[in-house]
């Protein structure tokens, strides 16, 4: 028989089992409730993130329907404000849309007309009065001022030949020569005088002055960018005129000034041009190469004047861009690149406001009158913002499917010159010790 001690021992040691067993019961056990939670967390994330996803979906396809509608009840009531100005000619949409009888007088066109035309009354006179002579009719059943109308309705309004033939009495084909008389008589009687890059020593001083009122940084000039417009390209080269977002475009290239006035363009280069191989081709950048411009301290340096462009474009010492974001930025760079910004923003406007008054440039125009289209609507764009002639924002509304703007390409150009790096530093500098430090979120 076991005697006392040592079934204490044995008893002791079957506890110290059990006590074992427990605790390896109850580690595997919470093992698998947390592997279990684990689980289920996941699962309800995945649910709450499938649930996310299908709310944003349907809160912008509500978006989408409410802004269509806003903007097509905008539309309706300048329509209906326009109209209640001019009571004494007050018609209906019907009514306008009936054959102008032909005359040299402006008279005719009521106030809802000359916002189809996007611009006033004195505007258009001033145009008929300076291309008359261009627009002389071949027959004296159409006069100057309806050539003039049916040009510019085309130019304004975005629609066909065949729409404007309908408004105006007149066939297609005599619309679509209006058109093309109309943008030649524009391009030679205004372009040169209109559209002129400041190259001698005071108007660039000038145009300095301006921009650093405007924004502070010292020695800017102007803004260069680019804008793609949609065309029909020839079904012959079609793939040189499809850019990078996959739809065929011919490129405008324009400097405007401080007030968002071109002052050079030019639009010869097919979709799949690169912004810096467009540069290098212009005349904008032989000009700028050959400038002998009076230089100004900035800092420790002497800096010569410049234009402003973004990321498509090269650093040089006369072409300013804006430093590639990252995490090692300075402070300094940062808030460079936000008075940067404030200082594109001149050509961002003149852009969305020349697309928003000439509504052919956001339509697919033939390539072979493209150029010398968008050229017209860029002179035309300086002369109606010269006389002050009114801007409707609903024009930038869109009210069909025909209004919305394509996605602009977006490129980074990696050519960085030495010399421009340091103007830029310079430049960074000055306004970090002169200006206040501003970030993105300010």
């Amino acid at each position: 028989m076991e005697t006392e001690p040592e079934q204490t021992d044995r008893s002791s040691n079957e506890t110290a089992l059990v006590v074992q067993i427990v605790s390896e019961y109850r580690a595997m056990l919470q093992q698998q409730i947390a592997l279990h939670l684990k689980r289920q967390r996941d699962h309800i994330a995945r649910m709450r993130q499938r649930f996310l996803s299908k709310l944003a979906q349907r809160l912008h396809r509500n978006y989408v329907l409410y802004d269509r509608t806003r903007r097509r009840m905008l539309m309706d009531v300048t329509l209906i404000n326009t109209r209640g100005r001019n009571i004494r000619e007050r018609k209906s949409v019907r009514e306008c849309s009936e054959p102008l009888p032909p005359t040299e007088s402006v008279e005719e066109f009521s106030e809802l007309q000359f916002e189809q035309f996007r611009m006033d009354h004195g505007t258009f006179q001033f145009l008929l009065d300076k291309l008359e002579p261009e627009l002389s009719p071949k027959t004296p059943a159409l006069s100057s001022s309806t050539r003039l109308a049916a040009a510019i309705y085309v130019l304004g309004s975005g629609k066909g030949y065949g729409s404007a033939a309908v408004k105006f009495g007149m066939d297609s084909s005599v619309v679509h020569d209006s058109v093309r008389m109309f943008c030649r008589a524009v391009m030679k009687v205004f372009r040169k005088q209109v559209i002129a890059m400041p190259l001698d020593d005071d108007c660039i001083k000038q145009a300095v002055l301006e921009f650093e009122e405007f924004v502070g940084i010292p020695q800017m000039c102007g803004v260069v960018g680019c804008l793609h417009v949609p065309i029909k390209p020839p079904s012959k080269e079609l793939t040189k005129y499809v850019n990078s977002k996959g739809w065929s475009s011919i490129i405008l290239q324009a400097v405007v000034d401080c007030n968002g006035r071109f002052v050079d363009v030019s639009c010869e280069h097919p979709g799949q041009t690169k912004p810096a191989d467009m540069l290098i081709n212009s005349t904008l950048y032989q000009r700028m190469e050959q400038l002998e411009a009076p230089t100004a301290a900035v800092g420790n340096s002497n800096v010569t004047p410049f234009l402003l462009g973004d990321c498509k474009y090269p650093l040089l010492p006369w072409l300013i861009t804006p430093y590639s974001t990252g995490e090692c930025m300075s402070t300094a760079e940062r808030s460079f690149n936000v008075y940067a910004a404030k200082g594109r923003s001149c050509i961002g406007k003149a852009f969305d406001r020349l697309v928003g008054r000439w509504k052919v440039l956001n339509r697919c125009i033939d390539h072979s009158e493209a150029a010398d289209l968008i050229i017209t609507c860029c002179t035309l764009y300086n002369i109606v913002e010269q006389r002050g002639s009114p801007y409707l924002d609903t024009w930038n509304e869109c009210h069909s499917e025909e209004d919305i703007t394509p996605d602009q390409p977006h490129w980074e150009c990696q050519i960085v010159s030495m010399d421009g790096q340091e103007v830029r530093n310079h430049l960074s500098k000055y306004m970090y010790d002169h200006f206040p430090v501003v970030h993105d979120e300010d």
